[in-house]
C-alpha cells in the first residue's frame, strides 16, 4: 500500500510538471543560481591562502560538542564571533539545526509563535515540535503582524515573532528597524535568521544597523553569503547554557570537522576586508534591477536575490532548458517551494560575475521570455 501511495503521488508530480531530479551542475555553464554570494567559496586565491595557513587538519571532530567536539579551533571561532558581536555566541552545524533547535527549545504549548508566512522550512519544523500555537502574518506586513499582537498580546505566556532578512525566494527584505520597535511597544521575543543577508551586509544586517542587543536570538547560516557551512547563534549567555544542556540538535550531533572551522574562522577575521567586493556586487545588483525595469520583466526583489516570476510550470521548463543550451546554469523553481502559480527562476547574484555576465544574460531571457508562451 504505502509503495503504491508513494508512486502515484509521484506520478501527479510528474503531471503537474513538478517532479524534482538531482543533477550535476556542468562547470562550463555560468552559474547564475550560486548561493554563494561573495564568491567566497569559488575564490582560488582564498582557498589557497587557507590551505597555507591550515594545512593539515582532521576532516572529521568524531564526537559531538558536549564529549570532545568542543575542541580548541570551535572555541576560538565562537570567541571570535563574541568580540564581534558583543554577545555570547554558539556555534551549530547547520542554519537548519540552528533555527530549528531554538524554538523547539524555547518555545511550548503555553507559547505564541508569530511568524512572517514566507519564513524558511526549518523555521516552520521548529514550531510544528514545539506545540507551541502558530499564527502567521502576511508577507513582511508589520501592520498586519501589529493587529495580531494586538489580539493576542495577554492571551499566553510568550509570544515569539519570526522573521528573516532577506527572503530567499523573493528576495525582498524586512524593514528590521520597524521589527525591532515593535519589539520594545509589545515586549515579544524575537528570532531573525541572516543566512540571506550575511557577507553582503558583513557581519549582517542586524550588525549593520545596530540591533544585536535587540535580538534575543540572531540564527546567522554560513552556507550561502559565509561561504561555508555551519551557524553563530547570538543570544544571551542564559539562554546559551540552556542550549547546551537542553537543544536536542546541539547536543546530539557529531560537531563539524576543524577544516570547516577554520575556513570560518579564516573567512570571519577577514571578513572587513571585502568591500570591493560588495560594491561589485551592489553594482551588478543595480545594473540587473535596471535591465528588469527595461525588459518589463515580473519580479518582487530588491536585492541580490533575484527571481523572475514565470508563472506556469511548463513555460519555466522551456525557458530554462534554452538557458541551458546557453550554458546558463539557472534554478526553476516551482511549489511547493513557491505558492502555486508563481513558479520562478531564481538568480543569485555574486562577485565572480561580470557585468557582461548579466547584460547578455538578461537578453538570452528577454528572448526566452518573448519566444515560450
Amino acid at each position: 500500500m504505502l509503495k503504491e501511495k508513494i508512486k502515484k503521488e509521484l506520478e501527479n508530480f510528474k503531471d503537474e510538471n513538478r517532479f524534482r531530479k538531482l543533477t550535476t551542475l556542468n562547470r562550463d555553464f555560468l552559474n547564475l543560481s550560486s548561493n554563494d554570494y561573495m564568491g567566497f567559496g569559488s575564490n582560488t586565491l582564498l582557498i589557497e591562502e587557507f590551505y597555507k595557513k591550515y594545512p593539515n587538519l582532521a576532516l572529521s571532530s568524531s564526537s559531538s560538542r558536549l564529549i570532545s567536539g568542543s575542541y580548541p579551533l570551535v572555541m576560538k571561532l565562537e570567541e571570535l564571533a563574541e568580540t564581534i558581536y558583543k554577545k555570547p555566541v554558539i556555534f551549530f552545524n547547520s542554519g537548519f539545526d540552528c533555527n530549528c533547535c531554538v524554538i523547539e527549545t524555547f518555545c511550548n504549548e503555553n507559547t505564541l509563535v508569530i511568524s512572517d508566512r514566507l519564513n524558511h522550512a526549518s523555521i516552520h519544523d521548529g514550531i510544528l515540535h514545539s506545540n507551541a500555537t502558530l499564527l502567521r502574518y502576511r508577507h513582511l506586513d508589520l501592520n498586519h503582524l501589529k493587529k495580531i499582537l494586538e489580539k493576542n498580546i495577554d492571551k499566553f505566556e510568550n509570544i515569539f515573532v519570526i522573521s528573516e532578512t532577506i527572503y530567499s525566494m523573493d528576495g525582498d527584505c524586512v524593514h528590521l528597524k520597524e521589527l525591532v520597535k515593535l519589539k520594545k511597544e509589545f515586549k515579544f521575543y524575537l528570532i531573525i535568521d541572516e543566512a540571506h543577508s550575511f557577507g553582503v551586509y558583513s557581519y549582517g544586517m542586524a550588525y549593520s544597523d545596530n540591533l544585536i542587543k535587540d535580538i534575543d536570538f540572531l540564527t546567522i547560516p554560513l552556507g550561502k553569503g559565509g561561504g561555508s557551512t555551519g551557524s553563530y547563534l547570538i543570544c544571551d549567555q542564559l539562554y546559551k547554557d540552556y542550549i547546551i544542556n537542553k537543544g536536542r540538535k546541539f547536543i546530539y550531533t557529531t560537531a563539524l570537522p576543524p577544516v570547516n572551522i577554520a575556513w570560518n574562522l579564516f573567512l570571519l577575521e577577514k571578513m572587513e576586508l571585502f568591500e570591493e567586493q560588495r560594491r561589485h556586487l551592489l553594482n551588478l545588483q543595480e545594473l540587473a534591477h535596471f535591465l528588469i525595469k527595461k525588459y518589463n520583466m515580473n519580479t518582487l526583489s530588491t536585492t541580490h536575490i533575484i527571481s523572475i516570476i514565470i508563472g506556469d510550470n511548463e513555460r519555466l521548463d522551456k525557458i530554462t532548458s534554452y538557458l541551458k543550451e546557453k550554458k546558463y546554469f539557472v534554478y526553476g523553481v516551482k511549489e511547493p517551494t513557491v505558492p502555486k502559480g508563481t513558479s520562478r527562476i531564481r538568480i543569485g547574484l555574486s562577485p565572480s560575475l561580470s557585468k557582461n555576465n548579466i547584460i547578455d544574460f538578461f537578453q538570452e531571457l528577454n528572448y526566452a521570455l518573448s519566444t515560450f508562451f
